[in-house]
C-alpha cells in the first residue's frame, strides 16, 4: 500500500523488504521503503488487502530527509537509517520480484547496497 504523497513529492525509487523484530528470523513486518524528493517512507504490506494493527508502527518509521544522519549497510541484506533524533530503522532488503519471503534476503545484499546509495544520495543532495 503507498503511503500518501504530496503532488510536488515525486518518488525517486522504492524497494520491498520487511522489519525484523523479536528472537527469530520469521519475526519481521512486511513493508515499502518509498524514497521521495523530501521523505523516506514507510507503507505498511498487507497481504490480501486486509489492512493489520501494526501498520500505524509500520508508517511511524518514517523521516524527512534532512533528519537521515546515516545510512549503513549491515549484516546480510540488512541497512540501518539514523536520525537526527536519535532513532534508528533496521531495514532488511527482498528481492524486488516474487512473493518477498523472509529467507530472499541472503540474495538481496545488492538491493541492500542500492538502496543505501539511493537514500545517501537523495540526502547528499538535498532534494
Amino acid at each position: 500500500m503507498q503511503p500518501q504523497l504530496a503532488s510536488d513529492e515525486p518518488v525517486l525509487f522504492t524497494q520491498r523488504g520487511y522489519f525484523p523484530f523479536g528472537g527469530t528470523v520469521f519475526s519481521a513486518y512486511g513493508a515499502l521503503l518509498v524514497l521521495t524528493t523530501r521523505r523516506l517512507l514507510f507503507a505498511p504490506a498487507r497481504i490480501w488487502k486486509i489492512p493489520n494493527p501494526g501498520e500505524a508502527w509500520v508508517r511511524a518509521r518514517s523521516m524527512s530527509l534532512p533528519d537521515v544522519t546515516a545510512v549503513e549497510p549491515a549484516s546480510g541484506a540488512r541497512l540501518t537509517i539514523s536520525s537526527r533524533y536519535g532513532d534508528t530503522v533496521s531495514f532488511c532488503a527482498i528481492l524486488p520480484t516474487g512473493p518477498g519471503f523472509v529467507w530472499q534476503a541472503r540474495d538481496a545484499v545488492p538491493y541492500r547496497d542500492e538502496t543505501v546509495r539511493r537514500i545517501r544520495q537523495a540526502v547528499r543532495e538535498g532534494l
